[in-house]
């Protein structure tokens, strides 16, 4: 039995998540696919457009075989802390063979790919000062770590280096390879048998907002849906929708054009009754967390010292999520970096809860969301084979906890009945509670 592991937020799902999916299956012959998603809020420190379940569910419709829960404290870290907690799930499910990820074109599966791994892994002390010089400058981290990097090679390595050099920035500044290193250093730095294999992405640029053709961005499918309420966090009026049959038949439509069949229906139906979420749904909610612990606000996230000293100035001028974070950016912090920080703070997400969840490499525990009933073999494997516990109902299998497995947990449930809320709010929708819901199986 061969099994391929996918790291997802499918935020919202569309054409190019099924092309990786099958191209996963024909590129290294698995018989299983499984995924490991982001919950109810995702890496960029946001709100997933729809809740879990309904992106697992398309997710198990549309190929994969199995979905597994990443834990909110690993999905609302940096990039390099949800990389970790994704491969080391993957890894500790002990049935995993090959983590399949995306990349931004082939040049990245190559031998400068791992040279840059390996110096990213082991940061040599040339690179760290280097690194350190960059930050106290005041380039932001990701800026920081790709001069450095740039430089380090073109110092160490000198002109044989140059042409590993000149691919360092491209490597280190779109998306999909920025997760495609931290996968790979992962599996480095935990020594794993797991290997890469890395499919370039097709059609649209990461951020692209533009929708058209067959592999459009999620940014912007979800600019498409919250096109109305993402510009006034006041009102839940969604661009208005044509009847979805009638929607999704044209065949000169776009959005249905970049989704999988019926999905086009599904996003058309949510959005309409209100069921598509973003950061400024949530923003009384965010502002009350914010009054409510703002003498102790630096005790959440990494370094957040100097940001909490900023939020509690800056906070009379508070108007909804997303204008308070791009209020809040400075030269030397990100706005995602930002917005983490303030779904932590709202999700009552502590430094000693990210140490704790680092601690366990970011994976305590696997929470099944759903799998399909020919994939049962594979479910009875990692029970048999995983080296933590592996969820599958909850009022079940608490006694398989210890007490930091047990914390992580209930961050993990808390930040999906906060979504709930302001689902139901927003919608009127009501979702069963996480104990009493059962997986999805198809």
């Amino acid at each position: 039995m061969k099994t391929a592991g996918i790291i997802a937020e499918y935020n919202p799902f569309h054409n190019g998540h099924q092309f990786h999916i099958e191209e996963t299956r024909r590129r290294t012959g698995a018989d299983y696919v499984i995924v490991v998603m982001s919950g109810d809020f995702v890496q960029c420190g946001a709100p997933a457009i729809l809740n879990k379940y309904d992106r697992a569910d398309m997710a198990l419709r549309h190929g994969a075989d199995l979905v597994v829960e990443l834990p909110v404290t690993a999905a609302l870290s940096s990039a390099e802390g949800f990389a970790m907690g994704s491969i080391s799930l993957l890894d500790r499910l002990g049935v995993v063979d090959v983590v399949s990820c995306g990349c931004e074109n082939a040049d990245a599966d190559s031998a400068r790919f791992g040279k840059i791994v390996s110096l990213l892994a082991d940061e040599p002390e040339g690179y760290r000062h280097l690194l350190a010089s960059y930050i106290r400058e005041g380039f932001t981290f990701p800026k920081a770590r790709e001069m450095a990097a740039e430089q380090y090679l073109r110092n160490e390595i000198g002109d044989a280096g140059t042409k590993s050099a000149s691919s360092v920035r491209q490597l280190l500044s779109e998306p999909n390879n920025i997760l495609a290193l931290e996968y790979a250093k992962a599996i480095h730095k935990r020594n794993s048998s797991l290997t890469l294999c890395m499919i370039p992405r097709q059609g649209s640029a990461y951020h692209d907002a533009d929708l058209s053709g067959k592999y459009c961005s999620a940014t912007a499918i979800r600019n498409y849906l919250l096109s109305d309420s993402s510009h006034n966090p006041t009102s839940h009026s969604h661009k208005s929708f044509a009847p979805p049959q009638t929607h999704a038949a044209a065949a000169n439509d776009p959005f249905a054009n970049c989704v999988p069949t019926g999905i086009a229906d599904a996003l058309q139906y949510a959005a309409a009754n209100h069921r598509c979420l973003c950061e400024n749904d949530f923003s009384d909610l965010l502002f009350y967390a914010l009054t409510e612990k703002k003498e102790w606000l630096s005790c959440f996230g990494p370094d957040s010292s100097g940001l909490a000293f900023r939020t509690e100035n800056l906070l009379e001028n508070f108007e909804s999520w997303t204008s308070f974070a791009a209020l809040l950016k400075t030269k030397n912090q990100t706005y995602t970096a930002i917005s983490r920080y303030l779904a932590q703070v709202l999700l009552d997400i502590t430094k000693e809860d990210l140490q704790l969840s680092a601690s366990c490499s970011h994976a305590p525990f696997a929470r099944v969301l759903g799998f399909r009933r020919d994939a049962a073999p594979l479910l009875k494997a990692m029970q048999s084979q995983a080296d933590i516990p592996i969820l599958t109902q909850l009022a079940k299998n608490g006694e398989k906890l210890n007490a930091g497995q047990n914390r992580l947990l209930d961050l993990t449930l808390r930040s999906s009945e906060i979504y709930k809320r302001i689902l139901f709010t927003c919608s009127g929708s009501r979702l069963k509670s996480e104990y009493r819901q059962p997986m999805l199986v198809y």
